[in-house]
């Protein structure tokens, strides 16, 4: 096996973990999936344990850098992605204070139809039509409205990637993909539409995100010295930040530029 540098992929979709170690050339070396489970309370509500995603990404990660043959110190940098809007509630001390609201959850639907019905300028990505229910937008409110004990109690409200990307390094980001894609965050209209969530009455709902903001690739930290045990890596480790399962499957077959399409077919499509 040559020295490297190499990279990990992490990916954390529908159905369970996946970690790939890759060299710079984009060549697998290895790859391994561990699945967990998804539990329906209801009709339309769909829920994962966070701490069950830690544990998956643990045995995958672990697994394909076994299976690679790679040091750990020959790993130069870690990239991630995640379904959305799968939405997570933390309190001060990074405690999980509730079930993940998976991607296709959509008890939100009265929220969605709240957002709809402001009208706001926000809402021209969405054709200003219906807005739908599986979006972290009314997700977040729902918490607000209908547990407002966890929503008190959250210090962050915040998607699978940004979880993620705390628990490899402590630092609490935001995917500007995410926020743009699942949020109404607009860069190029000042940032967050605070009018559409005042219009909403949901405007405290912008004090619990993530206050710093990256784009895709941007380093967000080094890998912190619990993350790098429990995973069997190097601490200091470079990761970046991370985006939608979807789009870091577009930018994988080489759909970045227009008059290229991508089918990405799953649990979901896109």
């Amino acid at each position: 096996m040559a020295e490297g540098p190499y990279l990990l992929g992490i990916d954390m979709g529908t159905g369970g973990a996946r970690a790939g170690v890759f060299d710079t050339e984009g060549n697998e070396l290895a790859s391994v999936a561990t699945e967990w489970s998804t539990d329906f309370p209801r009709s339309g509500r769909a829920e994962q344990s966070p701490k069950e995603w830690w544990e998956c990404v643990i045995a995958s990660v672990r697994g394909a850098v076994a299976q690679s043959g790679v040091a750990p110190d020959a790993i130069v940098g870690i990239g991630v992605d995640s379904t959305s809007a799968t939405v997570v509630a933390v309190d001060k001390n990074n405690n999980v204070l509730r079930p993940a609201l998976l991607w296709m959850d959509v008890r939100a639907a009265s929220e969605s139809d709240t957002l709809a019905a402001t009208g706001d300028q926000a809402l021209q990505y969405s054709g200003f039509g219906p807005v739908s229910a599986e979006w972290g937008a009314p997700k977040s409110m729902w918490l607000r409205n209908n547990e407002p004990e966890v929503f008190e109690e959250a210090a962050v409200i915040a998607d699978c990637t940004d979880w993620l990307v705390n628990k490899l390094t402590g630092e609490w980001t935001m995917s500007i993909n995410h926020a743009a894609c699942k949020y109404f965050y607009d860069s190029d209209n000042g940032g967050w539409p605070t009018s559409l969530y005042e219009s909403a009455g949901a405007a405290e709902i912008l004090d619990k995100f993530p206050k710093t903001l990256l784009p895709l690739g941007a380093k967000v930290a080094g890998l912190s010295l619990a993350a790098a045990n429990e995973l069997g890596l190097k601490r200091g480790t470079p990761v970046a930040e991370g985006c939608i399962d979807a789009y870091a499957g577009a930018i994988g077959l080489g759909v970045v530029e227009p008059g290229k399409m991508a089918l990405i077919t799953g649990s979901s499509h896109g």
